[in-house]
């Protein structure tokens, strides 16, 4: 039976899993910072590192899957559009695999999400399932017939940055009204501050919008809830999934799926559309156990 090794990269936290052949069926877990301040060298030596500590562990060699937040170019084999800056115009699978001297399957952590929830989560028995990973960003994948659908580009899924407001929010790739400044966690936050000069958490936010003692927060609440619907209805219509798999911070939210989940219907564009929206069955971690399936899928 295959091992795998299954390693989620993200801006705060690294975390890597040695597995048997089911990415669930876990031997060994390991969990540290990123320390993206520290460079990308650093972060290269800090995987080779925690690689060579799960192949020790194992007694053959796994395939190895990395989820990472950005993408490789398929004409420059360059990371490109990752939120960890230093990432970026970097070879970095190609120099995990000279350090290691091993093949690494290397995808962005929201196609991994896509295809462990597909596989093992909530979107099993689904033909087209898309996954939304709302946090402090927005990204979303595709997984069809168990495969992560990736396009010409590698860009699919990339939906926080299509732009709902051509004049709207200016975004950090330089766009306009791109839909990760409307419903991350970050942009709720920066709505409230900018309406009452009180900066809050999301958490705080939610809860005064629930308690109904906050004007200012029921109202940043409300617009989220309404651009959550409309950007949903636009992917729906687009892709016409079997169901939509929500991950991230923002997946605890319960109005994603009661209020925003029938406003994003009530927009598609069909007689009738009975899409599920449903929230991840494998936690924060569920990218890594995509990362551990890439190989072999």
């Amino acid at each position: 039976m295959t091992k795998r090794i299954g390693i989620d990269l993200g801006g705060t936290k690294t975390e890597i899993i040695l597995t048997h052949d089911d990415p669930l069926d876990i031997i060994h877990r390991k969990r540290v910072p990123t320390l993206q301040e520290k460079g990308y060298n650093h972060i290269l030596q800090q995987l080779v590192e925690l690689i060579k500590e799960c192949l020790d562990l194992s007694d053959e060699t796994p395939v190895i899957g990395v989820g990472i937040p950005g993408s490789i170019s398929p004409e420059t084999g360059l990371v490109r559009n990752a939120n960890t800056t230093c990432l970026n115009g970097n070879p970095f699978k190609k120099d995990l695999e000279r350090q290691i001297k091993l093949p690494v399957f290397m995808e962005n952590d929201a196609n991994c999400f896509a295809l462990s929830e597909a596989l093992l989560g909530a979107g099993r028995g689904h033909e087209i399932v898309l996954g939304l990973i709302m946090g402090t960003g927005m990204g979303g994948g595709v997984a069809k017939d168990r495969r992560v659908i990736q396009g010409r580009h590698g860009i699919l899924g990339e939906f926080g940055h299509t732009s709902i407001d051509y004049n709207g929010r200016d975004c950090w790739c330089g766009a306009k009204g791109c839909l990760e400044r409307y419903i991350s966690g970050p942009a709720v936050e920066q709505q409230y501050v900018e309406r009452c000069g009180t900066k809050l958490g999301l958490r705080e936010i939610y809860e005064r919008y629930q308690s109904k003692s906050d004007s200012i927060a029921m109202e940043v609440v409300e617009e989220f809830i309404t651009f959550f619907g409309r950007g949903l209805a636009n992917l729906i219509t687009a892709f016409d999934p079997g169901i939509v798999v929500i991950g991230g911070g923002l997946s605890n939210i319960p109005l994603l799926y009661s209020k925003g989940a029938d406003l994003a219907r009530s927009q598609v564009f069909s007689d009738e559309c009975t899409t599920p929206v449903v929230k991840n069955e494998l936690g924060d971690s569920s990218g890594i156990f995509g990362a551990a399936l890439l190989a072999g899928e």
